[in-house]
C-alpha cells in the first residue's frame, strides 16, 4: 500500500496562463480515465504524465502528487452526484419527481462507476478523502431532511433518521448494482428499473400510510 502523503499543504498550484489551465484539465481528464482503468492503488503519476503526453516534471508543476489530482477529481464527482437532481422536482406530480431524480442520480453514478470505485478505494488510504464523502453525505442526508420534514405526518418516521436510511439506501444499491455486480458478475437492474424500485420505495415510506393507499402531505 503506497504511504499517505499530506495534501493540505501546498494544495494544488495554479493555472494562471489559458495554456497552462488548458493542461491543468487534460491532467485531470486522463487522470479521470487512469482512476477508472487501474483504481487507486494501480494509478500512477508516470502513466497518467505518459497517456497526458506530458513529463513528470510537467504535471508536478500542477500538482504535486496523485492524491492532488484525485481529490480535485473527488471534487468533481461529488459535485456531479449532489447537482443531479436539481431541477427535478415538480410540485403535485411527487411519485414522477421521485423517478426523475432517483433517474438523474442513478445514471450519474453508472457513468462514473469506475471511477467512484477507485475513489472510494483511496478513501480507505487517503482520510481527506473519506472526510471528503463524509461531507457529500451529510449534504445529502440534510437536502433529504428538510424535505422529509415537510411531507412526512406529524409523529412519524424521525425525518432525521429517515433521510440517512432513505439516502443510504439509495447510494449501496448503485454501489452494488453498478460498481460489486459488474466486478463479481452478479445481475444489475436497467437504469429505469433500478429508478423505479428506490422511487417507489421513497415514496410508498413518505405518502403512503399503513393501507397502501396515499396519505395527505400537507
Amino acid at each position: 500500500m503506497a504511504a499517505f502523503v499530506a495534501v493540505s499543504n501546498p494544495r494544488t498550484r495554479s493555472a494562471p496562463t489559458k495554456k497552462g489551465q488548458e493542461t491543468r484539465a487534460r491532467i485531470l481528464a486522463v487522470a479521470r480515465e487512469v482512476l477508472s482503468e487501474r483504481g487507486y492503488f494501480g494509478a500512477t503519476v508516470a502513466e497518467i504524465a505518459e497517456k497526458s503526453s506530458l513529463s513528470l516534471g510537467a504535471i508536478y508543476r500542477y500538482f504535486a502528487n496523485k492524491d492532488l489530482i484525485f481529490l480535485e477529481i473527488l471534487e468533481e464527482v461529488t459535485e456531479e452526484l449532489y447537482t443531479a437532481v436539481s431541477g427535478s422536482w415538480i410540485k403535485g406530480s411527487e411519485l414522477e419527481s421521485l423517478r426523475e431524480s432517483s433517474r438523474r442520480y442513478l445514471t450519474t453514478y453508472y457513468e462514473n462507476r469506475r471511477l467512484i470505485a477507485g475513489l472510494i478505494e483511496m478513501s480507505a488510504a487517503v482520510p481527506e478523502c473519506a472526510e471528503r464523502w463524509w461531507n457529500l453525505k451529510r449534504r445529502t442526508f440534510r437536502r433529504k431532511e428538510l424535505y422529509l420534514r415537510r411531507h412526512l405526518p406529524a409523529g412519524d418516521l424521525n425525518p432525521e433518521y429517515a433521510s440517512v436510511a432513505l439516502a443510504t439506501m439509495v447510494d449501496q444499491l448503485a454501489f452494488h448494482w453498478y460498481v460489486e455486480s459488474e466486478r463479481y458478475g452478479g445481475e444489475a437492474p436497467t437504469i429505469e428499473e433500478a429508478a423505479e424500485t428506490v422511487s417507489l420505495i421513497w415514496y410508498r415510506s413518505i405518502y403512503a400510510d399503513g393501507t397502501g393507499t396515499d396519505a395527505d402531505p400537507h
